[in-house]
């Protein structure tokens, strides 16, 4: 079972840009979480994005925690990326299943954060070829004995 919580903004519909999923998609990347200083789209917080012929913005998300103090700021900014955009309203709904791990992270992230280890790339090794010294001179006394 999923626990849903909706928020809904809304403001005068006026002469709107088209927004699509994958722009409204690409616009949330400018909504920073405030405590981990990472948009929350690469964080994997993001589940869904839907907009209506009208240019209504549907948010599914989830957030790191279900005590998170600084969720109502984060929809705050969703609201102001989005009407930003274009957006004629605005509903982020907050579902806690599947849970948010560091695992839903984009991979670049991942690395960024120390979570996963960089993909050790093979190099060729250089071939290490033995080049013998060259014979010294000999002095007076390997000359005489030598």
């Amino acid at each position: 079972m999923t626990d849903l919580q909706s928020v809904q903004t809304g403001a005068q519909p006026g002469a709107l840009a088209p927004l699509t999923p994958e722009t409204a998609r690409e616009a949330l990347k400018a909504v920073i979480d405030p405590e981990i200083y990472q948009n929350i789209v690469d964080l994997g917080l993001v589940y869904g994005v839907e907009i209506t012929p009208e240019n209504a913005a549907y948010i599914t998300m989830t957030l790191t925690t279900p005590h998170c103090p600084l969720g109502p700021q984060i929809i705050d900014n969703i609201d102001q990326v989005l009407m930003g955009k274009g957006a004629s309203d605005v509903t982020v709904h907050i579902v806690w299943e599947p849970p948010w791990t560091p695992y839903s992270m984009t991979e670049d992230l991942q690395r960024q954060l120390g979570i996963i280890e960089d993909e050790y790339v093979e190099e060729d090794e250089p071939v290490l070829t033995y080049t013998p010294p060259a014979p010294k001179k000999k002095g007076l006394l390997g000359r005489l004995f030598g």
